[in-house]
């Protein structure tokens, strides 16, 4: 005889399992996938597999070297087979995520993560919109997976689930090595769309487009009206290298991207734009930008607040917030002396240097190796090592994290698909790490004002007659320093505006042949005057600055 305890969870069993069978009856089986990434020869690899409710077997040695950890990616959609009427194409979407240790799960998780453990952890969101509006209380299913070796990975698949082999993908222009996905794409093969299909506008959606085939299109995060003036801004400089980006911090929509050489801005829909944009190349040394860094791990590990002292020269002392807004070297090689070494070192690694960045284009790993002598050391920790190389993109993940209350968001440019004018993916945001406090984060963000109101930005940010103050509603960090290869000058500004009602990441990157007269924060500040004027519905074109000389 059932016990009458055992009775309700009988039921409710039943009940699920009807509930699933009608689904699968239906033909409405959720195309759940789980897509590995590791590390091959420096390059992310990916591997899509099925579900499993099953642990996934380590088959290396207990002796074996530490494996780098599999990182989980999850995309979900409607149905397994082509939509062939109105409700077979109702919307679904795409969740595209990744989990480098089981902390980024959690909100409030607030430290610097050591480094990712075996175990992998994954949100998998399961459901179909029957399914969603029949259990809203039921759609969310947590697994954990155990790391395999960083190539192929065995998984095994649930039997009322029919799935694809799985199939390999190389970050790049690499072709898939099995393609037995349905026709219509997945989100992988349409993210690697963009980087091999031509780039459009469509008047009628007033966005940039991607061709997938006849019937399908991929709309890209990039705003026509921003992006538009961010290339009409560079091509009013003079400059050997250019590159500028503004991001959404708090989602990680790249909302426009510029690149120009020679003074000759590449515009978005030519080809050279995917396969030769300097904002995607990490071969530009990060200088005093590295000063966020530095300043995130002293305050994150409570070695320094904003308001501690150091010696700037002789016996007069200098506050943090002061040194970094005037970006003072002396004062940062003795605030990395204090912190450490190795804190210095574990934040570097937390903010994304010395491994693959994830972006919908190519681009390349990030460099910084602190050196252990102690000059030297110092020197780095200040953004005087000109072997730490760094990306434009990478540069405005950096700051957007600090926007962003210390969560990195994941950057992407594919924002929806369209498929015989149904839309059968959606990106939703999704945070990949979280390498500071929030109150580190708020602290530097407080800091980063003082750049463009009394330090080094102040000048690029202001002059303007119509907004005199802009350096008020604008914050960041300025880095010059000379790079290797190519040997030019290189200047950033890494911040946010205000102009628009909310914090929107700038960043700018101007690199000339001498001591030229354009600097990248006079670049940034008349993309934020821009954006104030155009917010206020004014026209710019016969608004000038009062005073032209950080122009030239």
């Amino acid at each position: 005889m059932v016990s009458n305890y055992l009775k309700p969870l009988n039921i409710f069993c039943i009940l699920s399992y009807v509930a699933f069978m009608g689904l699968a009856l239906n033909s409405k089986v959720v195309d759940a996938l789980v897509l590995y990434v590791s590390e091959k020869n420096g390059r992310p690899v990916y591997i899509s597999g099925a579900i499993s409710t099953s642990p996934v077997v380590n088959t290396a040695p207990a002796s074996a070297p530490k494996q780098t950890p599999i990182v989980a990616i999850q995309y979900k959609s409607s149905s397994l087979s082509e939509p062939t009427d109105a409700a077979d194409a109702a919307d679904a979407t795409t969740d595209m995520a990744a989990v480098s240790d089981p902390a980024t799960l959690d909100a409030s998780a607030t430290s610097v993560m050591p480094e990712a453990p075996v175990m992998s952890y994954a949100t998998v969101e399961m459901q179909t919109k029957e399914a969603a509006s029949a259990k809203p209380d039921n759609t969310i299913l947590e697994m954990a997976y155990n790391s395999a070796a960083a190539e192929a990975t065995a998984l095994n698949e649930p039997a009322a689930v029919e799935t694809p082999a799985p199939r390999v993908f190389l970050a790049g222009n690499e072709k898939p090595v099995a393609d037995t996905m349905r026709s219509s794409g997945s989100a992988l093969t349409y993210i690697d769309a963009i980087g091999k299909n031509k780039w459009e506008f469509a008047t009628l959606l007033d966005r940039y487009i991607v061709r997938y085939d006849k019937d399908t299109y991929i709309v890209l995060t990039i705003r026509p009206a921003v992006q538009k003036m961010l290339e009409e801004v560079f091509g009013k400089y003079s400059t050997r290298i250019g590159a500028g980006i503004v991001q959404d911090p708090a989602t990680g929509e790249v909302l426009a991207i510029t690149t120009s050489h020679r003074s000759q801005v590449t515009t978005i829909e030519s080809e050279e734009f995917k396969t030769d944009n300097w904002a995607l190349k990490p071969t530009f040394p990060i200088a005093s930008i590295y000063k966020i860094i530095t300043s995130a791990a002293g305050i994150d590990t409570g070695n320094i607040t904003a308001n501690s002292g150091f010696i700037a020269w002789g016996k007069t002392y200098m506050k943090v917030w002061k040194a970094f807004a005037c970006s003072h070297n002396g004062v940062f090689g003795r605030i990395a002396r204090k912190t450490g070494h190795d804190i210095l070192e574990r934040y570097s690694t937390a903010f994304g240097f010395n491994k693959p960045f994830f972006f919908d284009l190519p681009v390349g790993k990030s460099l910084a190796d602190l050196p252990n002598d102690q000059i030297k050391f110092g020197q780095a920790a200040a953004g005087l090592n000109r072997d730490f190389l760094v990306s434009p993109m990478h540069v405005a993940s950096i700051i957007s994290t600090i926007l962003n209350r210390g969560k990195t968001m994941k950057p992407y440019l594919v924002d929806y698909v369209v498929r015989k004018n149904k839309v059968i993916f959606r990106r939703k945001p999704f945070q990949l790490a979280q390498p500071i406090k929030a109150t580190t984060a708020k602290e530097i963000y407080k800091m980063m004002y003082g750049t463009t109101s009394v330090g080094t930005g102040k000048k690029g940010f202001g002059g303007f007659r119509s907004c005199p103050d802009l350096a008020t509603i604008c914050g960041g960090k300025t880095g010059t320093l000379t790079g290797a290869s190519p040997n030019y000058l290189f200047t950033w500004f890494g911040g946010f505006t205000k102009a628009t009602g909310r914090d929107l990441c700038i960043v700018t990157l101007v690199g000339q042949s001498g001591h030229s007269g354009t600097k990248a924060s006079a670049v940034a500040g008349q993309i934020a005057y821009e954006l104030y004027m155009k917010r206020q519905g004014k026209s710019t074109a016969t608004v000038a600055r009062a005073s032209r000389k950080s122009r030239r």
